[in-house]
């Protein structure tokens, strides 16, 4: 082989070790960059409906306690703002603190007029629906090999919901020391949902949602009850609804899934 062809070979070797290692850096550049920031948006939403299920666990719940179980329907008018329906039903109840001071207040027989306990309302059926503002998209990376995108969003609606109320000092029925019905009261009334979350993306037609969420409805209660009149066709005994009564929100942490097509 004469020198001009070893000079070729070589040259041409070269050429391709370095075309390889530059391919490989390429490689692991995208890889890494993959990992470490948000190059391009992989799972895209826009003009896409979606179907879901959520379960709302109440914070720090006082009188009343609820679980609020709902299912959506939404679309996806653009990357950054959505529109959801969202039906479901409440699972509620008084809480052990509420059954304290029923049983604390009839042994107090020295109070002739009285004043119910405000936010007692018990959601159960509800409707809502809202626009959900998502312009944030971008991902976590978890134990720094497992990149999860998601979409940041702030949600706002409102609707009606079907709410019921069983009173704390009330009672229509005395059974010796214990009281064998209370006053209840049931109504429909509209409702104002705010939500801020986290939608995570585990697929291309699945994610997985977290948020917190607020319920807020008009609260109302009796004043100025005569207890020693009150009975089953005289439960209010000459008393009238607070007119200061305000609102009651219930704040709870929503865990839920969307399949979105």
């Amino acid at each position: 082989m004469s020198v001009r062809n070893v000079f070729q070979v070589s040259a041409l070797s070269l050429v391709m070790l370095a075309s390889s290692a530059w391919a490989q850096s390429a490689e692991d550049e995208a890889e890494l960059v993959e990992k470490v920031a948000v190059r391009n948006r992989l799972f895209n939403v826009e003009k896409r409906w979606e179907v879901g299920g959520n379960v709302g666990f109440t914070l720090l719940p006082r009188l009343t306690d609820h679980y609020n179980l709902n299912v959506s329907v939404g679309y996806n008018v653009a990357e950054w703002l959505g529109l959801e329906l969202r039906a479901g039903y409440a699972i509620s109840r008084q809480t052990s603190l509420a059954d304290q001071v029923k049983q604390a207040f009839l042994t107090q027989m020295n109070l002739p007029r009285i004043n119910d306990f405000s936010d007692l309302w018990q959601m159960t059926a509800n409707g809502v629906v809202g626009v959900r503002f998502q312009p944030i998209y971008g991902k976590l990376n978890l134990l720094a090999e497992l990149p999860v995108h998601f979409q940041l969003y702030f949600w706002a609606g409102g609707g009606a919901g079907l709410f019921n109320r069983e009173s704390l000092l009330i009672c229509l029925q005395r059974t010796g020391s214990g009281c064998g019905q209370y006053f209840n009261e049931t109504k429909v009334s509209p409702i104002v949902s705010l939500a801020l979350g986290f939608r995570f993306f585990i697929a291309e037609k699945h994610a997985v949602r977290l948020e917190a969420r607020t319920w807020s409805f008009l609260d109302s209660y009796f004043v100025n009850v005569d207890r020693a009149n009150v009975s089953a066709a005289n439960p209010t005994a000459g008393g009238m609804e607070s007119r200061d009564a305000g609102i009651t929100t219930i704040s709870q942490i929503d865990l839920g899934y969307s399949f979105v097509f």
